[in-house]
């Protein structure tokens, strides 16, 4: 069983890129709540969404390519 380093440093790179998104878009959704409320504003609240989603899909990609690269079949 080879792994490709490359490839682990990679999907690595994805899922830690992934954690400041993750601690940054229940931070932007507070700010939004409170922002709401004051001003009827919902650009913070989008963009903790946003946020989100990038977050969820950035550790998706990462732990398919480290799966990848301790499975590959070369």
């Amino acid at each position: 069983m080879n792994t490709s380093t490359e490839t682990l440093r990679k999907g690595l790179k994805f899922v830690f890129g992934a954690i400041p998104l993750f601690i940054l878009a229940p931070v932007l959704a507070n700010i939004g709540f409170s922002a709401l409320r004051k001003d009827n504003n919902y650009w913070f609240l989008i963009t903790a969404g946003v946020l989100g989603i990038a977050g969820i899909a950035c550790l998706f990609i990462g732990i398919r390519t480290v799966l990848n690269s301790f499975f590959s079949k070369k």
